[in-house]
């Protein structure tokens, strides 16, 4: 019998270690232990028919692996201080889907929109996040919402990273959403029609 999807908080080393893994398998990026355990970071899992197929790490620290990871080394103090200059931070890292639910529209959405749910209920005054994927930093800057900080080329792949208010995550979220959901129906649009030819 199929349920409902669900996001949950993992507390326990096992859960978050499964996290770790299968982030690691979808990414090829390790998460340091000292960060997945930080008792300031959340872990978040999203579980669907008792399997996790994706979630993210609401991190809280004052030590941004946004950071460390998508800018090179000698631009971390200018961009800490960037951000220091707004006011608290928290980073959204480590966010992945399972390949097999990224076509499943609604799947992917609720993954989204519980992200924007935890956001607003987690998250301090601003938010950052970055990626190493061109597509995932074109469809990051859909959204008005969001403020490009930072490009580079770390590991022969361009990196981004960007910033927002929390009080904004829903809405931009959502804009995100809106803007996958009319690409879905223009690719089924267009498929139909090529079928009524």
């Amino acid at each position: 019998m199929k349920i409902f999807p669900v996001m949950r908080p993992l507390r326990t080393q096992k859960s978050r270690e499964n996290f770790s893994d299968i982030y690691f398998k979808a990414s090829g990026l390790p998460i340091p232990d000292n960060y997945l355990h930080d008792p300031n970071n959340i872990v978040l899992g999203i579980h669907w028919n008792q399997e996790l197929i994706g979630g993210f790490i609401l991190g809280k620290s004052s030590h941004l692996r946004t950071i460390e990871l998508f800018a090179k080394e000698d631009k971390h103090e200018l961009l800490y201080k960037q951000l220091k200059d707004k006011g608290l931070f928290t980073e959204i890292c480590c966010f992945w889907i399972k390949k097999e639910v990224r076509t499943k529209t609604a799947l992917n959405f609720f993954i989204w929109l519980s992200m924007a749910y935890a956001l607003k209920r987690y998250a301090t005054a601003h938010i950052v996040f970055g990626t190493c994927s061109r597509s995932l930093a074109r469809l990051y800057a859909v959204t008005s919402k969001v403020k490009f900080l930072s490009q580079d080329f770390i590991n022969r792949k361009p990196t981004f990273i960007f910033w927002g208010k929390q009080r904004y995550a829903i809405s931009g979220i959502s804009e995100i959403v809106f803007y996958k959901l009319k690409r879905v129906l223009k690719i089924v649009k267009k498929s139909n029609s090529l079928v009524n030819i």
